[in-house]
C-alpha cells in the first residue's frame, strides 16, 4: 500500500473508532457495565486495526513529505488534509474515551457508596432489634 493509502486506511478506522467512542460514552452514562465490557471488546478489535496501519506506516514516517514521492501536487495536498482530520478524530476520539472513564469511574464510587450503606444497615438493622426485644 502506498502512503496517501495507508492514511486513508488510518482514517476509515478513526472514522469508526469516533462512532464506537460516541457509543461508549451513551453506555457509560446509562451505567450498563456488561454492555460497557461488549463493547469495549469491539473498540479494542478496531484499535488493533489501527495497530496494525500504523506499523505499516513506519518505513514511511521518517520521510518528511518534501522528499516523498507524490503522484501530484494535489496528491500531497489531499493526503495532508486527511492526516490533518485523522489527528482531530483522533483528539476527540481520546477526549470521549477520557470524559467515559470519568463517567465510569463516578458510577462506581456510587455504587460503591450505596453497597456501603446497605452493609452498613445490615449490620445497624440486627443490632436494633436486639435493642427492641430487650426492650420488650
Amino acid at each position: 500500500m502506498t502512503f496517501p493509502e495507508l492514511i486513508r486506511g488510518e482514517e476509515e478506522i478513526l472514522n469508526r473508532l469516533l462512532l464506537v467512542s460516541q457509543r461508549q460514552l451513551e453506555i457509560a452514562e446509562a451505567g450498563n457495565a456488561t454492555v460497557l465490557i461488549e463493547h469495549l471488546g469491539l473498540r479494542q478489535q478496531l484499535w488493533h486495526e489501527f495497530e496494525r496501519l500504523d506499523q505499516q506506516l513506519a518505513p514511511h514516517k521518517g520521510i518528511p513529505p518534501e522528499q516523498r514521492v507524490w503522484k501530484s501536487a494535489e496528491e500531497r495536498q489531499q493526503t495532508e488534509a486527511v492526516l490533518n482530520r485523522c489527528k482531530g478524530l483522533l483528539e476527540q476520539i481520546l477526549a470521549n474515551d477520557q470524559i467515559s472513564m470519568e463517567t465510569t469511574a463516578a458510577r462506581r464510587d456510587e455504587v460503591g457508596e450505596q453497597l456501603r450503606r446497605i452493609q452498613r444497615s445490615t449490620t445497624v438493622a440486627p443490632a436494633y432489634l436486639k435493642q427492641s426485644q430487650m426492650q420488650q
